[in-house]
């Protein structure tokens, strides 16, 4: 959603490919939910072939979802994404739906993505250090209460190695643009290739599997429909991300064809890579390590080292490493993003008390030498309000609110993401319906009714499901839906920021100015107004003189030459 106009001058970038497009694209989808996802929808769904069947529907709403995207971008070339799609869509109440959006993804959406990864990073980083996940040994998370109610190790420890991460990965993108996006490709890298690892560390070990010779009828196997939306949840989390390049699509050659490839391209790698690493959990790892706990496994990653590398504990704290620099490197692409989206919607006006701040700038002249060895000045523009906001709300977030609601870190992120992109996935979807009645034509790319229909209808059964209670659930269900209370607060907060601040603001600029003019020339003496209404026929006729006083002349002149003639 960043349209950064003029003042991103120096992070322009030449227009791009679809090599370029898949690659930015699979990046940004990938995140640390591979990590950390499959135990929970392991242990939710119990069967294997349920599992990838998930995984799979999963991968294939997705593609769905990113071709209506597709023909937005074809229609709408500008960076923006849904603040520009929603604009257009629905455009009345004026700018409504697309600040409803930008407020959603200030507040709720992207920094909740931010803490849930570093939650992850962060139990990562525990395991690394002491050999087991926060939730078993002796000291462990009481998952019965609240942050506030447990003990200070390893709950609290958890959330103060989460702000460590935040600080250093604001730090660094405050300090050199260059450096970060350095350090942000070299992480990307690192994210790879765990997956790669992962993927043929299963296939190594696929002679045991036992975990998919259970029958389909097993009573263990749960089938009902209640253990399903975290499941659900938890794989639309580790997908999201498929709209990414529709926030920059002026950095593209043929948006409409080039946005195509890439995002169907894209979806398609990351769902194959997504069912080889669900295959090989499923295959090295014992069930009962994932379905027979009391709590959900989030370092699946680490124990699916240890049984690779000969049940060594030494391996899967060193490996964890690795997990926590793609974790960290997933959190950082979305923390500088994430403030570039706060400058768009500042420059909007969206936020009228604080926008003149967060919409500047620190610009800073950089010396380098070139590749020749000449020497090459630049300017850098980071955006540094936006990003020490966004640092402080991302805290209060971690703090607060993952620490005053008795549920599971991670998956209350998650789910408040989810939940809150997700509608605003569904409005989008049904604003290409009315766009497509109110402008009737052939667009550069069209995708099927029957897939947006699709895709809505996805949607909705979602945002259903999520209200559906779980039976096996230690949490009373108040708890349980604690993630749409907290969604739709926020929805409500920006209802009444829209109409209390945004619009009241926006309207009556134009009336307050027309009052105030005729009381400045009341101020004024009558005679100097006067005096400015006579001066332009004083001039006038000081203007005409000497042309009638030529005329004269030259009538005169010709009276003279007749009267000799005679």
């Amino acid at each position: 959603m960043a349209n950064l106009d003029e003042n991103n001058q120096g992070e322009s970038m030449e227009l791009l490919g679809v090599i370029y497009g898949i690659g930015m694209n699979v990046n940004n989808i990938i995140g640390v939910g591979i990590f950390t996802t499959p135990g929970i929808v392991w242990k939710q769904v119990k069967t294997p072939h349920v599992v990838i069947l998930l995984w799979l529907a999963g991968g294939i709403v997705s593609l769905f979802g990113s071709l209506i995207y597709t023909e937005y971008g074809a229609l709408h070339r500008d960076n923006g994404g849904e603040k520009i799609y929603l604009e257009k869509a629905y455009p009345s109440p004026p700018l409504m739906a697309s600040y409803l959006f930008s407020f959603m993804f200030i507040f709720v959406i992207r920094p909740v993505i931010i803490c849930a990864v570093l939650q992850s990073a962060a139990q990562y980083t525990w395991y690394m250090f002491v050999g087991t996940s926060p939730l078993d040994g002796d000291d462990k998370i009481d998952p019965l209460l609240n942050g506030w109610q447990n003990k200070f190790k390893p709950y609290w420890i958890l959330k103060l190695i989460a702000i460590f991460f935040l600080l250093l990965i604001t730090g660094y993108h405050l300090l050199n643009r260059k450096l970060a996006n350095k350090i942000n490709h070299g992480l990307a890298i690192t994210k790879m290739i765990v997956i790669l690892v992962i993927a043929l560390g299963g296939i190594s070990k696929y002679h045991n599997n036992e975990n998919w010779k259970k029958p389909l009828d097993d009573n263990s196997i749960n089938t009902a429909v209640n253990s399903y939306p975290i499941a659900i949840i938890q794989i639309l989390f580790s997908y999201n991300g498929w709209n990414t390049l529709n926030y920059s699509l002026d950095e593209f050659r043929n948006p409409e064809v080039k946005l195509k490839l890439s995002n169907i391209s894209s979806i398609v790698i990351v769902t194959i890579l997504y069912l080889l690493a669900n295959v090989a959990f499923i295959t090295a790892l014992p069930s009962d390590v994932i379905t027979k706990t009391e709590h959900f496994n989030e370092t699946i990653t680490a124990d699916f080292f240890k049984s690779i590398f000969f049940d060594s504990n030494v391996a899967a704290r060193v490996l964890s490493l690795f997990v926590v620099l793609s974790a960290v490197g997933t959190a950082a692409t979305s923390v500088w993003s994430g403030s570039r989206v706060i400058v768009s919607a500042a420059k909007s006006n969206f936020f009228p008390i604080f926008s003149p701040q967060l919409v500047k700038w620190r610009e800073r002249e950089i010396n380098q030498q070139g590749q020749r060895g000449e020497n090459m000045r630049y300017t850098e523009y980071t955006p540094v309000n936006a990003l020490l906001a966004q640092l402080v709300w991302c805290i209060f977030i971690i703090l607060i609110v993952g620490g005053s609601i008795q549920v599971d870190s991670f998956v209350l992120f998650t789910s408040i993401a989810t939940f809150s992109v997700w509608i605003f996935y569904i409005v989008t979807s049904l604003g290409l319906v009315k766009t497509r009645k109110r402008y009737p034509g052939n667009p550069p790319f069209k995708v099927p009714r029957s897939i947006i229909h699709l895709f809505i209808v996805s949607g909705f059964l979602f945002i259903a499901l999520s209200f559906v209670p779980d039976k096996e659930s230690i949490h009373p269900y108040i708890v349980q839906i604690s993630f749409i209370l907290v969604s739709c607060i926020f929805l409500f907060i920006g209802f009444i920021c829209y109409f209390g601040l945004f619009r009241q603001q926006q309207q009556p600029i134009q009336p307050q100015q027309i009052q105030l003019q005729p009381i400045q020339p009341q101020q004024i003496q009558p005679q100097q107004i006067q005096q400015q209404q006579i001066q332009p026929q004083q001039i006038q006729p000081q203007q005409i003189q000497p042309q009638q006083t030529q005329q004269q002349q030259i009538q005169q002149q010709q009276i003279q030459q007749q009267q000799t003639q005679q």
